[in-house]
């Protein structure tokens, strides 16, 4: 009977994976206007937690603020993405040149005079398959704006209706209780991951920026912003970070000493902020195993391409965290843990055993 179960599970996740890749054109836009929706609320909640004596914030006024202040985000990174890009054009002619010298320069090294040209090196590498991918995937987002605007308008009003739900699904006093209790600290911990991993990134790419203006590197609010994103991606993410912006100062400039600058400073910041502040934050209590990062993004990324890359880490946290709370479903939150121990789910509401 256990065998059979294994069997059924395997089964069900694969269909749900299967379906997923096959409905990404209805299913994506779904899911980035939930998350959307959920940032929204976190930040409406948070708003209304802010006092100023007897007075709070309305509900509705803390939810139009955070729309407003969400939305105008979102609005601000596509214009700085379609800014640079235009700027990167004007400004690719001074980069060849540059790219070409070190070329030269780095066959000069290993004692090669006959150093290929620019074009010869580029050849090798298939820069315009990812390009596609990447404009297929802007063009499609970009496409899928009206109905994620569509579905998030349904979703903040459903949201409402929520508590309801509930009540009417569990009929029992107690029970109700007990579940909105477990809702909620399941709610807390996916609240505190979000806002420690938001706090670090924009902590990170607040003093990249810095780091960036103060060395003179083109694009420092784009890559800033870029890294704000990447470090949603642990370890993986944070390596892409410091790479591209430091690859850059090669092509940009005529010495190597921007470039030692910029990788050193950005790589000390990755370090004291992902491998020191945030695991201090965090304790153990969301601390994914490396192996099932990089499973994920394989997985998330061969079914949704960039935006599974960007939303995989979120929800296997999530995973994890609505896994843990229930004793069937706990040891598959350890074993997508780093190290086993778990402290999320341990404090079980009444009447709800522990795992």
């Amino acid at each position: 009977m256990k065998l059979q179960r294994v069997v059924m599970a395997m089964i069900a996740i694969f269909l749900i994976f299967y379906v997923l890749h096959i409905g990404q054109a209805l299913l994506l836009p779904l899911v980035i206007a939930g998350a959307v929706a959920y940032l929204i609320s976190i930040l409406a909640r948070t708003i209304r937690s802010i006092r100023m004596g007897r007075f709070r914030v309305p509900n509705p006024v803390a939810m139009f603020l955070a729309l407003a202040i969400i939305l105008a985000g979102l609005s601000f990174i596509v214009q700085l993405i379609t800014v640079n890009i235009t700027s990167v054009v004007k400004v690719a002619p001074e980069y060849q040149t540059n790219l070409e010298a070190w070329i030269v320069r780095g066959y000069t090294l290993f004692g090669v005079e006959d150093a290929p040209n620019l074009n010869e090196v580029l050849s090798q590498i298939d820069f315009r398959g990812y390009l596609q991918d990447f404009g297929g995937t802007v063009r499609s987002l970009v496409s899928s704006t009206g109905i994620i605007i569509v579905y998030l308008i349904f979703l903040l009003l459903e949201q409402r209706t929520f508590a309801s739900k509930i009540k009417a699904l569990v009929r029992d006093p107690d029970r109700q209780e007990d579940a909105f209790e477990l809702l909620e600290k399941m709610g807390s911990d996916i609240r505190s991951y979000i806002g420690i991993k938001v706090l670090t990134s924009a902590a990170t790419g607040i003093l990249s920026y810095i780091v960036l203006r103060v060395v003179g590197v083109d694009f420092a609010s784009f890559w800033a912003v870029l890294i704000f994103l990447l470090n949603f991606i642990p370890t993986i993410g944070s390596i892409i970070a410091t790479a591209f912006p430091s690859i850059l100062t090669l092509v940009q400039f005529d010495t190597i000493g921007p470039f030692i600058i910029t990788a050193s400073v950005l790589t000390g910041l990755q370090f004291c902020i992902g491998s020191l502040l945030e695991p201090k934050l965090m304790g153990n209590r969301l601390n994914l195993s490396p192996i099932v990062i990089l499973l994920s993004l394989g997985l998330w990324g061969s079914i949704w391409g960039i935006p599974g890359m960007f939303l995989c880490v979120p929800f296997t946290v999530i995973i994890m965290i609505v896994c843990s709370y229930f004793p069937a479903s706990r040891p598959v939150a350890i074993v997508l843990s780093g190290n086993g121990e778990l402290t999320i789910g341990a404090r079980r509401p009444n009447g709800v055993p522990r795992g």
